[in-house]
């Protein structure tokens, strides 16, 4: 079985390198991206089932990633959980308004951020396979069997 990917953003290194490490010694494959541009251009070339997103960063801020991510129907779907230094319910409701999923607070605690992870990603893979069957469905009522036989090929089923 494939590990969960998840995308890490943050200008600070140090931070980043320290959650991938969290992150695949726990069970999940990692890439990172060191602000909201490039954050974008990896997931242009291969959708994470998560997203850990940084708020202060140079050139685009988590606050407007984010906002660029909900608004593409393209990648919509894919959880995001902003991370901040600023614990305060104002910082979590901008986040929220945003159009993020979670909220985590620096310094990141291993287990909460692996914890949130699982949940995340779990998250992405099911709206993912949602979007799916919606397909499916429309095929169905369109009749257009072939695309129901390999949906039903790639979960495993066999006539």
């Amino acid at each position: 079985m494939q590990r969960p990917l998840v995308l890490v953003v943050d200008d600070n290194k140090i931070t980043t390198k320290l959650m991938r490490r969290y992150l695949e010694a726990n069970g999940f494959d990692s890439d990172e991206a060191g602000d909201g541009m490039e954050c974008l251009e990896r997931v242009a070339q291969r959708r994470p089932d998560a997203i850990i997103l940084d708020v202060m960063m140079p050139r685009l801020d988590g606050f407007e990633t984010v906002k660029m991510l909900k608004a593409d129907a393209a990648t919509a779907q894919i959880p995001v959980a902003i991370v901040t230094a600023l614990n305060d319910s104002a910082t979590q409701v901008k986040a929220v308004e945003a159009g993020a999923d979670d909220f985590l607070t620096k310094p990141i605690e291993e287990r909460l951020l692996i914890t949130k992870a699982h949940v995340l990603t779990s998250l992405g893979i099911e709206r993912r396979r949602i979007a799916r069957l919606r397909e499916i469905i429309s095929a169905l009522l369109s009749g257009d069997t072939s695309s129901v036989q390999d949906y039903l090929k790639d979960e495993g089923f066999t006539a």
